[in-house]
């Protein structure tokens, strides 16, 4: 009875159902998708097919390697876009910057970790929050500038792929400062690394201690780029500019303000292509960014490999984007020589003390300290008195007032 209900069920849906007498293994299998249209397959035999235990292993064995393999790929690309995503902005890969901005009644989250930098020789009262990668040379950039005046800042470590600690901001890059004042609406927020350390330093050289009203002196600037493929273009005023509300600049502050300019437009470019030029410098660095970053055990392995892969092959593009010779390490050896020469047999480039152009220079290469690029270029260069000069003035907190 269930078996003639079958066939009936099977007739109307088109299928010719086979009598229980019949080969079903030797028959062909009719598929009626119109009134004239007919597909028939190829004959199934026990000869064509054995359906055995090593076969169904066999099987599975596959779907689950084939699984894996592509569950693997899947997570070791978004492991990699969260190590290039840290970098991003950091090593010279996005240099995209913004302007300082108010923020009035802004609510900032609550990062799961801050470390408080406490120095005694602060008497600024300024409440800082440097929400930073650890490993970013714009951001070893505003540290080198805070440390050696002796500031007191907080630090937020920005986990690189979620980005939750700068949910608040617009501005998704890094480093971002974060002034609180007394009042409730009295939160300003700095965004450019060279803009971070301007706007400090008026604050402490100028007689008006107003930080709101110094960094409105740094507006952002927008224009529409040419040709077919227009697009926004956003630059900022006097980013390397000390505002001391009187006209002019002396020789000392141009000249000092011209190298700070070479930091940003020269200095940083040439370090990608140093620290992956080869795949061991590759994996070097990447196990230095995986070590200092926030990444847990697996992630920080797959970097090594898999991140250190892909930045060796974007180090390529790098060299050709920004015009580097083949031999990139003459290139930072020359970096090294321009700045030497210009600090001349001066302790510094500032003289007696370090100057904004010392701390900048400084900051950027104490990011690779420690890699095969650096050593390298202490080894072949005389730049190496000079950054454990100034090192030392930095942890010291000569600045401090």
């Amino acid at each position: 009875m269930a078996a003639s209900r079958c066939r009936y069920f099977l007739r109307c849906a088109g299928l010719n159902m086979p009598r229980p007498r019949q080969n079903f293994m030797e028959i062909h299998h009719e598929i009626f998708f119109s009134q004239c249209r007919q597909l028939s397959f190829y004959k199934f035999s026990t000869k064509n097919f054995k359906l055995t235990r090593s076969t169904c292993l066999l099987g599975s064995l596959i779907t689950i390697g084939s699984t894996a393999t592509i569950a693997g790929i899947s997570w070791s690309r978004s492991v990699y876009k969260r190590a290039s995503s840290a970098l991003d902005g950091s090593l010279g890969i996005g240099l995209a910057q913004s302007s300082s901005v108010l923020l009035p009644g802004v609510s900032f989250i609550q990062a799961r970790e801050v470390e408080h930098i406490t120095r005694q020789t602060d008497t600024t009262g300024l409440k800082l929050t440097l929400y930073q990668y650890q490993v970013c040379p714009f951001c070893c950039k505003v540290r080198a500038f805070l440390d050696y005046h002796g500031l007191s800042y907080n630090i937020v470590e920005v986990d690189p792929i979620f980005r939750k600690e700068i949910k608040f901001s617009e501005y998704r890059k890094v480093p971002i400062l974060v002034y609180e004042g007394p009042e409730e609406d009295d939160q300003v927020q700095m965004n450019d690394s060279s803009v971070i350390i301007s706007a400090l330093k008026s604050f402490l050289v100028a007689d008006n201690k107003d930080l709101r009203q110094i960094v409105t002196f740094f507006p952002k600037i927008e224009s529409q780029s040419g040709g077919w493929m227009s697009r926004k273009v956003v630059e900022y005023a006097n980013r390397h500019e000390i505002m001391l509300g009187i006209p002019g600049r002396t020789k000392e502050m141009k000249r000092e303000r011209k190298w700070r300019i070479w930091v940003d437009d020269v200095l940083v470019h040439n370090l990608p292509p140093n620290i992956y030029r080869t795949w061991k410098e590759a994996v070097q660095a990447f196990s230095y960014i995986a070590e200092k970053a926030n990444f847990n055990s697996w992630e920080k392995y797959v970097i090594q490999y898999v991140g250190a892969l892909g930045m060796y092959f974007v180090s390529k593009k790098l060299k050709k984007k920004y015009n580097l010779p083949d031999d990139v390490r003459s290139s930072l050896y020359n970096a090294a020589n321009d700045w030497m020469k210009s600090v001349g047999n001066k302790d510094f480039h500032g003289g007696v003390e370090p100057n904004m152009a010392d701390l900048a220079v400084y900051g950027v290469l104490s990011s690779i300290e420690g890699l095969d690029a650096f050593n390298d270029m202490v080894s072949e260069t005389n730049i190496g008195p000079w950054y454990h000069r100034t090192k030392d003035a930095v942890v010291n907190h000569r600045g401090a007032k």
